[in-house]
């Protein structure tokens, strides 16, 4: 499988002591699962893409932290995320209250094989600055819905029967913007307007996503 060749390349490179055990890889901290990517990893990569992170700090004692973080407003939405990561690397993260807001959670995962997971599908380490849609999601339909409604369900708004998505990267939008009309979305081409005299970009699409966490369903589900 591609993916553990090059999660492996990753991890030798950066000194991480690491071996291949069948469809898992074995490091002196943990052993995971690595999955095949998938219409649930597109979300993911979306969800990262929007109000996530990968982060690289180092340690005291030696070597580096590699951890992925998730903010939201709702814990019942990162247990969702949570199950996703447990399905499918057999390892679950930690949820915990973020002190700097009130009513606002984060899922952390400190790990290095899954950090550089999400690294060799697109996700950037540290401040986002590229925004690009890695090209296995741009050319197939279902990673790309999937992937929408990760970035949707984080930084997006629902309003009855469409979608606004509000981003700083104005080349983005207009890059999703293409490939959602592709996909029948009926998007708009970006706007702008200000925030606190910052420009921020938004679109509006058809509301026609398979959204998991900004759906009536989940919210009514999870009061």
């Amino acid at each position: 499988m591609k993916e553990i060749l090059l999660v492996n390349k990753k991890l030798s490179k950066n000194k991480i002591f690491n071996k291949i055990k069948d469809e898992y890889i074995l490091t002196r901290r943990s052993y995971i699962k690595i999955p095949a990517f998938n219409k649930e990893i597109a979300y993911l990569v979306g969800v990262i893409a929007g109000d996530g992170s990968l982060t690289k700090t180092k340690r005291k004692r030696g070597g580096f932290h590699y951890q992925l973080r998730v903010y939201t407003g709702k814990r019942e939405y990162l247990e969702l995320l949570n199950n996703i990561i447990k399905k499918h690397f057999s390892l679950e993260g930690r949820i915990i209250q973020d002190k700097r807001k009130e009513n606002a959670y984060l899922l952390e995962i400190k790990n290095a094989t899954i950090f550089f997971y999400f690294v060799i599908h697109g996700n950037e380490i540290g401040k986002k600055k590229d925004f690009k849609i890695p090209k296995k999601i741009k050319k197939n339909k279902g990673y790309f819905l999937e992937y929408l409604a990760g970035l949707v369900d984080t930084d997006g708004h629902i309003c009855n029967k469409r979608i606004q998505l509000k981003q700083k990267s104005e080349r983005l939008l207009k890059e999703i913007s293409k490939i959602a009309n592709k996909a029948g979305l009926n998007c708009t081409k970006p706007k702008v307007n200000y925030t606190n005299n910052v420009p921020y970009y938004y679109i509006r699409l058809d509301n026609n996503l398979p959204l998991k966490f900004k759906t009536n369903s989940f919210l009514k589900q999870n009061k």
